[in-house]
């Protein structure tokens, strides 16, 4: 275990967050892309994870101890992806086809959409170069975060 999350989920006016990822243990060809999200029955939390996080929650936030019965009991989950470094990727993949890759977690990428755009448009961003496919060929990954949480 190393760690949970949270943030505010404005839609439902409460909170979402997650923990651990599970390992999938399966060649990537047998893995199902779809139904992606709840609606898959292969990469949803059990029960178990929900009283995991929500007792987590309680730990670590004291305001939220004696909430868990507010926990609303759907499905929740979805398989993700971390690169080897688990920093995002930015980079045309084949000939026509440009790939934002953000290793799960999307606020890595949220400042990007203009520079993407200017690439796509012909003017290549020095600042998305450090994040090209190439790296990991040319063993140039990022620097390996002292954070024990993988999205960090």
């Amino acid at each position: 275990m190393w760690g949970i999350y949270c943030k505010p989920d404005f839609a439902s006016g409460g909170i979402e967050g997650g923990a651990m990822p599970c390992k999938v243990d399966k060649p990537a060809e047998a893995v199902a892309l779809d139904p992606y999200g709840p609606q898959s029955t292969e990469f949803i939390a059990s029960p178990a994870v929900c009283d995991m996080w929500t007792s987590a929650l309680a730990f670590c936030h004291k305001r939220f101890e004696g909430k868990a019965v507010h926990h609303r009991d759907e499905h929740f989950g979805r398989l993700g992806c971390f690169t080897p470094d688990s920093f995002p990727v930015f980079d045309v993949f084949r000939e026509n086809c440009y790939i934002i890759a953000d290793s799960n977690h999307g606020y890595k990428t949220i400042g990007v959409g203009e520079l993407v755009a200017r690439e796509l448009l012909g003017t290549p961003s020095p600042l998305l170069q450090p994040f090209r496919m190439a790296r990991y060929a040319v063993g140039e990954v990022r620097p390996v975060s002292a954070s024990p949480f993988p999205w960090s």
